[in-house]
């Protein structure tokens, strides 16, 4: 499968996919796939009140709102340009893509797991929601039970028929 998107999140129109918005001599692409801070520290505060009630149901939807309503959702890309493949790993619940709120939480996690040296590039994809959540889904033919956000750091997750109902209803987006 051809990347659908460029690394900053545009559509591939056929141009080279290595093609960016970032300086030549900055390789990692994380700073243009940056939300607003205050973003991030939303989706933390709510991760923080999921962990601090595990069983509120409310809490968890709330957190996968705000994942939801983030312009793109970033991966680590585990496969090569013309064949990429989202970061996964297996937990509990079954195999579960990794989805990262920014670039640079995405390079951090990289890192920490040990994905690439500290210092290699990490190859990301961004992809624009709600376009987004189709694409997680299709994963679900290949055995994906669902998402997690920002592992490690926050580690969330979501079964994926919970994410379809956080796609945005028809004519918006």
């Amino acid at each position: 499968m051809k990347n659908p998107f460029r690394r900053d999140g545009s559509p591939n129109d056929g141009s080279p996919v290595d093609e960016q918005t970032d300086a030549p001599e900055q390789p990692n692409q994380g700073r243009t796939l940056e939300p607003a801070p205050e973003v991030l520290a939303e989706l933390d505060a709510l991760n923080g009140a999921c962990r601090a009630a595990p069983d509120d149901i409310d809490a968890q939807i709330r957190l996968w709102r705000a994942v939801a309503a983030l312009d793109r959702w970033v991966f680590i890309n585990r496969g090569p340009e013309d064949d990429p493949r989202p970061y996964a790993i297996a937990a509990e619940p079954g195999n579960l893509l990794c989805i990262y709120s920014s670039g640079t939480r995405a390079q951090e996690a990289a890192y920490a797991n040990g994905l690439v040296p500290s210092d290699a590039t990490v190859s990301l994809l961004a992809v624009p929601m709600p376009g987004a959540i189709d694409w997680v889904l299709s994963f679900g033919e290949l055995g994906v039970a669902g998402v997690t956000i920002d592992y490690p750091r926050l580690g969330a997750w979501s079964p994926l028929p919970n994410l379809a109902r956080l796609r945005p209803a028809s004519g918006q987006g």
